[in-house]
């Protein structure tokens, strides 16, 4: 992936933990490497800072960085 996304929460994901939301829309990326990306604050809910335990609701906007993902 090239450059920051910015991906909307959708009406079937609401009530979603952040890290499981990840791993449904980039599968290949590791845990350890999620982790590292929310404590750096790479990852951001509607401009947050965010943990692995946040719940997304629809209509959020996920911030995600260049991933390298397997």
């Amino acid at each position: 992936m090239a450059g920051v996304e910015q991906i909307t929460v959708e009406a079937g994901e609401a009530g979603m933990r952040l890290d499981r939301w990840f791993k449904t829309h980039f599968p290949g990326l590791g845990f350890g490497h999620l982790q590292k990306l929310l404590r750096s604050g790479q990852i951001r809910v509607d401009g947050g800072r965010v943990k692995a335990d946040t719940h997304v609701e629809p209509g959020q906007m996920v911030r995600v960085p260049p991933l390298e993902v397997d």
